[in-house]
């Protein structure tokens, strides 16, 4: 119980960091451009535009979905499966630290009752594909702008070296005021572990045990369905998958990009997209991922020497659009189970037969 009620705080603890920490970097980058910018650029691009982008990007949910057919072998049929990938889709884009990752692996169960440790292998092994190709894409495209990154880096590091003195400087400024903060934040800290320690060491030991017996067991499970995935037809299958899942993202957001008359050339475009890809498959996101999500776009762009305004105004406009489309699909799915399970209710009452007297 003790485990549990830990495990729920330092959960709240991640999200409400990652919620502050995704609020920082909003408030600084906004404070950096005229926010009505932001509208402006999602205006200017067309209803038929927005609806083209809208078929890529599903297109790109689809193949995501034959993806995970092919890793599940095909357990479930791909017309079950697209309303619950829509459903993930939603739900990993909205919900905060990839906690929207638990979606796929309920609705999984709920529609197919598929277990949990497959689920989570096939999660597995999708994230391991996606971060192959994604690797290997942004090996291409880096070489191709070795020299504008080189010369990024170089300026980069030196407006930081100018703004780490000026923090050296404050820092001398106020070394006994950080000393006591750090002594008081330090001895707070040992103090409330002390505290707990003693309330809770009796049942933790055996909850610990516990844990990490479940832990392993739910490794070994997770690792004998990775195991399963053999070097053949289907592994290659998922690899080809994954590329076109990540062609057509690409396509989505470098169509929006253009619709809304931003300047970014198509490499640092690629470059950008790429880095903030890799950087979303960690666990760092806030709720819906806004300040998380644009700071790696912007900061890409900007050591590629494209102007602020133009990362900032891009990054924030792809980021709504993407959430409306995340949207659109997350109500398609809650529709279509809605739809299915009326008809399931529907079945199982058997009409009865007056006869005739």
């Amino acid at each position: 119980m003790n485990q549990e009620k830990s495990i729920r705080i330092k959960g709240v603890r991640s999200t409400v960091i990652s919620v502050i920490v995704g609020g920082v970097i909003v408030w600084f980058l906004l404070s950096k451009i005229d926010v009505r910018d932001i509208p402006r650029a999602i205006g200017a691009i067309s209803l038929q535009s927005l609806l083209f982008a809208f078929l890529l990007y599903v297109i790109s949910v689809f193949l995501k979905s034959l993806r995970f057919r092919t890793i599940l072998r095909d357990v479930i049929s791909l017309r079950r499966l697209f309303p619950i990938i829509s459903l993930y889709t939603f739900f990993s884009n909205i919900l905060p630290m990839r906690t929207g990752e638990l979606s796929y692996i309920y609705f999984l169960k709920k529609e197919a009752k598929t277990p949990g440790t497959k689920s989570f292998a096939s999660l597995i092994a999708a994230g391991i594909a996606d971060a192959t190709v994604l690797l290997m894409a942004m090996f291409i495209v880096g070489w191709h702008l070795r020299e504008a990154l080189a010369k990024g880096l170089l300026r980069f590091q030196s407006a930081s070296g100018q703004r780490t003195e000026m923090l050296a400087r404050m820092a001398k400024r106020n070394l006994s005021l950080f000393i006591a903060i750090a002594i008081l934040t330090v001895g707070g800290i040992v103090g409330l572990i002390l505290l707990k320690r003693k309330h809770t060491q009796g049942g933790q030991v055996s909850g610990t045990r516990r844990l990490a017996a479940s832990i392993k067991a739910k490794s070994l499970e997770v690792w004998s369905e990775l195991a399963n995935t053999s070097f053949d037809l289907r592994l290659l299958s998922i690899i080809v998958l994954s590329v076109l899942i990540i062609a057509f993202r690409f396509g989505t957001q470098w169509y929006l990009v253009q619709s809304m008359g931003i300047s970014i050339g198509i490499w640092k475009f690629s470059f950008a997209l790429l880095f903030g890809v890799l950087f979303s498959l960690l666990p760092v996101h806030g709720p819906a991922g806004f300040g998380t999500v644009e700071g790696p776009w912007v900061l890409t762009l900007s050591v590629l020497n494209v102007s602020r305004e133009d990362a900032i105004t891009s990054g924030f406009g792809l980021h709504i659009i993407i959430i409306m489309y995340c949207i659109i699909l997350g109500i398609y799915g809650v529709a279509d189970m809605f739809v299915r399970k009326h008809r399931k209710d529907g079945a199982r009452v058997v009409p009865t037969k007056s006869k005739n007297v």
